[in-house]
């Protein structure tokens, strides 16, 4: 949600200079110093406006006034009741600076702005036409505000026009119209009972615009208002209401959230391999180094999951585990992790905002709800099969979870290779998935004493090029394919 505001931001700033000249006047770092108290200096001439030939970012007054501007839009948009829920799980303090970054890298100036493109950030938000123009009025306010001439507001505001249908591709109001007792941003006083009120306040206003979501079926958006309502209003208070909000989606998980140290070390972009396990490799036994190609013999350049279990299918399980996939910077991590069945799961939230972990996959369908930084909930997996998993709330985030009852089992390397140890000699079945599938590719094997080796080329490489979810918890697709880079 927050890259709605650099959307509208970093939409005036790519409309930079002209060929004829014109652009925003450098006198935006004079106007805001002027809101200072003090008389004017005497011994000091009026700064001349840059030259039109200079950059952009010089003719805007440079760095510190882009901050201005940023720092006043900002303020409007969160004393705007008819969009400010759409920043209910926002890090203010990150969008902030992102904002900045992106303004000063597009008109030429020194900083470098690494965030993602704006189809990207908004797939699957719903944004209606009329909280788009509510941000564009907010910027206009702001560039009014710092008094830039008409002329150039006309130019920068109508370069927003062709980036609408990125972000607000739906027409359907989303209950834009004001909540009645709203604070319009009004500092909370530090009396802990008005403190108190003032919270309870702004959670019947998120449920009054949860309904207005919900009644313009905008679903995922209202379930994600509802449960902020909820955090604050308590579970108790609303649960006959829930219904309205949550059915059609996967089963909430209610169990009790844990508390994590945030200082924890990141986990890998895979893990999940049985011959952590194994002990030390027995004569007369083999071994099997294989590698996963895509149809055509082109390489496998993503992950992959690769099992192999004797053919009798006569073998003891592995002992189930406890795992870790967390939510850091917006990413899952592991992406991809293979368990045996029966193992449990943590998901720990490291972010600064709210996620919601959730699967519509048939064998392990679920909604962990939605929870803050520090805590994390716990999931068993006791059905075989791949588990996709995503984030209701950032459709970007994508994670796998395979549970396995075999007896030997590992996340591809680099170049889709794999390796097997400490084999019995017999016949054995491989089954490999694609991380983005859900039908493994199973092939036979006969293994010897001495080292064998495979070629395994995927029947089923999945949807390629996705990592986010096709569908948001209640099964409404959330746009195309969203790219990683």
């Amino acid at each position: 949600m927050p890259m709605m505001v650099l959307l509208l931001l970093g939409g005036c700033a790519t409309a930079t200079p002209t060929t004829d000249g014109r652009a925003l006047p450098g006198a935006v770092a004079q106007t805001a110093n002027s809101d200072q108290p003090g008389p004017p200096k005497a011994d000091r001439a009026p700064a001349k406006p840059p030259a039109a030939s200079s950059p952009l970012y010089d003719r805007l007054g440079g760095k510190d006034a882009i901050t201005a501007v940023v720092d006043q839009f900002l303020g409007r948009v969160s004393a705007d009741e008819r969009i400010n829920a759409r920043f209910s799980n926002a890090d203010l303090p990150r969008l902030r600076g992102m904002l900045i970054d992106f303004v000063c890298q597009a008109t030429g100036g020194p900083c470098k702005y690494t965030g993602k493109d704006m189809k990207t950030a908004h797939a699957g938000m719903r944004i209606a036409g009329g909280e788009f123009d509510a941000l564009v009025q907010s910027l206009k306010g702001a560039l009014d505000h710092f008094k830039v001439p008409a002329r150039e507001q006309n130019e920068l505001l109508g370069a927003l026009g062709p980036m609408k249908s990125d972000i607000a591709p739906d027409t359907a109001a989303v209950g834009s119209e004001p909540a009645a007792g709203g604070t319009g941003g009004t500092a909370p006083s530090k009396d802990l009972v008005a403190e108190r009120a003032q919270a309870v306040r702004a959670a019947l206003g998120l449920l009054e615009k949860a309904n207005a979501a919900r009644l313009a079926g905008n679903r995922s958006f209202a379930d994600q208002l509802f449960s902020s309502a909820e955090l604050t209003l308590g579970t108790a208070a609303v649960a006959d209401l829930a219904p309205l909000f949550r059915d059609g989606a996967p089963p909430r998980i209610t169990t009790p959230l844990r508390t994590v140290p945030k200082d924890a070390a990141p986990q890998p972009a895979a893990a999940g391999n049985s011959s952590e396990d194994d002990p030390a490799p027995k004569a007369k036994r083999g071994s099997l180094t294989g590698t996963i190609f895509l149809p055509g013999q082109r390489p496998f350049l993503g992950l992959a999951v690769v099992t192999l279990e004797p053919a009798s299918r006569k073998f003891a399980h592995r002992p189930p585990k406890h795992r870790i996939i967390e939510q850091r910077d917006r990413e899952f991590a592991p992406k991809v992790l293979a368990v045996p069945v029966g193992s449990t799961v943590s998901f720990p939230n490291f972010d600064s905002i709210y996620h919601n972990v959730f699967s519509r996959s048939r064998s392990r369908p679920f909604d962990l709800g939605m929870y803050k930084g520090g805590q994390a909930r716990d999931l068993t997996f006791d059905k075989e099969g791949v588990v996709r998993v995503g984030c209701n709330l950032h459709a970007n985030m994508s994670a796998y979870v395979v549970a396995v009852s075999a007896p030997h089992y590992a996340v591809t390397e680099p170049g889709g290779k794999f390796t097997f140890k400490n084999l019995r000699p017999g016949k054995y079945r491989v089954r490999a998935w694609a991380e983005n599938s859900d039908t493994p590719t199973v092939q036979e094997i006969q293994i010897k004493r001495e080292p064998a080796t495979l070629a395994l080329t995927l029947q089923s490489e999945g949807a390629a090029g996705s990592t986010g979810p096709q569908s948001d918890k209640f099964g409404a697709s959330r746009g195309d394919a969203i790219s990683s880079k």
